[in-house]
């Protein structure tokens, strides 16, 4: 989960016992004080713990570390299985129909979303650097190139990868959505779910489509 061992078993143990004080884990893993608040800085510094402030009875309060959203991600979920599972039982009860239909409502509510937020952009490369911005606030890593001809949109990581594993609607509805998004012939290259080790679009400059 963690590449230092140590500030992993801080991270489980918060993860078990909630928000604790460094004296408390301390002694819970026979680490010094300082050793534990340098590795609580660490990472604090990566936004994986955060802290509350709690006064007990009189005198300065006394600091609770917790672990944040972002930390809490690290850990496995089984929630991907049971969204997979569920969309085979809609395709099995209801029919591919129907799996085609949900991503497509997925597809114009995002479309809808996101040209909201772009539509106090006046050029296409004001609008093409804000739908990076969009795509990074969502969590996205992402990394952006631009030519004479093209920009270049690499996706590193991808929220329904295992669910466009199984069910190919995802990544259709979803390079259709950036076609509509920009007015473009958008083009991809790579996809990770089929394996690469990213999305890679071509978004070409001109007005062509």
């Amino acid at each position: 989960m963690y590449e230092n061992p140590t500030r992993e078993k801080i991270m489980l143990l918060l993860k078990k016992r909630g928000a604790m004080s460094i004296d408390d884990i301390s002694k819970e893993l026979n680490i010094t004080s300082m050793g534990i608040r340098q590795h609580l800085l660490s990472l604090e510094k990566k936004d994986l713990i955060d802290y509350v402030a709690k006064r007990q009875g009189i005198g300065r309060p006394a600091f609770f570390y917790k672990l944040t959203d972002k930390a809490d991600d690290l850990f496995p979920k089984e929630y991907r299985e049971f969204v997979i599972t569920a969309f085979k039982d809609i395709e099995k009860n209801e029919g591919r129909d129907k799996i085609d239909e949900i991503f497509k409502w997925r597809k114009n509510r995002l479309l809808k979303d996101m040209k909201d937020v772009l539509s106090v952009k006046k050029t296409f490369r004001e609008k093409v650097y804000g739908f990076k911005d969009i795509l990074e606030s969502k969590g996205y890593l992402v990394e952006f190139n631009a030519t004479n001809k093209h920009y270049t949109l690499k996706q590193y990581n991808c929220p329904i990868y295992k669910l466009a594993a199984e069910f190919k609607e995802a990544c259709r509805y979803e390079l259709q959505m950036y076609k509509d998004l920009l007015g473009r012939v958008v083009s991809r290259e790579q996809c990770i779910s089929e394996g690469d080790p990213s999305c890679t679009y071509i978004i070409p400059k001109n007005n062509s489509k």
